[in-house]
């Protein structure tokens, strides 16, 4: 069975298991908003290569199912958090929920989804010893995460924010929040804390190439959001493009870029974002993004190799899959 069809088996799994969690006809002034959110989309990737991780180490599933669930429903809750953070109106083609119940319903429905990880890494039928380390991995990228978080929000429209800086903030931001569920895989299935270390190492790889390929969506086709183009510009947000372009375009250029990104979000127009794209285009800052991310996945293949454990033939699926889908 390929990874694609694992993804979709054990995706289904959780699906059932977030109804069973957050029951969707709940009249609680939380479920309507989740699963308003929930119905938006989303593929449960993150849960399924917990679940695939802890099966290829030898571990069994179904031991692992309330740690991917607790992943899943971590992720939603930051993506909730982050919509008003953002101040993004639309997720998957759809109005953000901030929205469409408000902003203190938001934030009240992510802080929910937050109690109710805890609660389902708390329900996994493994040792204490087990649980206590799953709680930990749990806690360390709820914490590096909102700590990315932190630093994204206050680089917006920076007057200096280098490369890396911006590598440092992803690899907070992505990084671990990437690796999560495969390192709760691996702790379930009882692996040495070497081939742990790995796979931390790899989710530091694989986080900041998928950051950077986001930023490039959304100058290219956007990102679900009612065909928006440039809300990385609209925001101010600091992006791996504008990063590089700090660092090589003119001063001119730079103070321009700059005019154009601190503007409120409602008064940048679309003249102001071709604008900002030509700029990164002086300087083949999409290349530059482009084979950067290339180079950081060729560092997450090598990472494989150096995983402890004689069959990485899964770990090089999971890295493929992972390339294919920033193509």
């Amino acid at each position: 069975m390929g990874i694609e069809e694992s993804i979709k088996i054990y995706g289904a799994k959780i699906d059932k298991l977030l109804k069973d969690l957050i029951p969707p006809d709940k009249k609680d002034y939380l479920s309507e908003p989740i699963w308003h959110h929930m119905h938006t989309g989303g593929k449960r990737v993150r849960p399924a290569l917990c679940l695939i991780t802890c099966e290829a180490l030898g571990g069994n599933p179904n031991e692992a199912i309330h740690f991917a669930l607790a992943v899943e429903t971590l992720h939603n809750m930051f993506l909730m958090h982050d919509d008003i953070e953002d101040g993004d109106t639309m997720r998957r083609d759809q109005p953000t929920v901030w929205v469409k119940y408000g902003t203190a319903n938001a934030i009240n429905a992510g802080d929910y989804l937050l109690a109710c990880a805890y609660k389902s890494v708390l329900a996994s039928p493994v040792s204490l010893e087990r649980k206590l380390k799953l709680l930990q991995v749990l806690t360390l990228t709820y914490e590096k995460t909102v700590e990315g978080q932190a630093l994204d929000i206050n680089a917006r429209a920076a007057e200096d924010f280098s490369v890396g800086q911006y590598m440092n903030m992803v690899e907070l931001k992505t990084g671990y929040y990437l690796a999560c569920g495969m390192v709760g895989g691996a702790i379930v299935a009882g692996v040495s804390d070497a081939v742990v270390e790995n796979i931390w190492m790899l989710g530091k790889n694989m986080g900041p190439a998928f950051q950077i390929r986001d930023d490039l969506i959304d100058l290219t086709h956007g990102k679900g959001r009612g065909g928006i183009i440039g809300s990385d510009i609209k925001e101010g947000k600091a992006s791996f493009l504008y990063s590089y372009a700090l660092q090589v375009a003119s001063e001119d250029d730079k103070k321009h870029l700059r005019v154009i990104m601190l503007k409120p979000r409602d008064e940048t127009k679309d003249y102001d974002i071709k604008q900002a794209l030509e700029i990164f285009k002086k300087y083949n800052a999409m290349e530059y993004a482009q084979d950067y991310a290339d180079d950081l996945i060729q560092q997450a293949y090598k990472t494989i190799d150096h995983i402890p454990v004689e069959d990485k033939t899964i770990f090089k699926e999971i890295a493929s899959f992972m390339a294919k889908r920033m193509s």
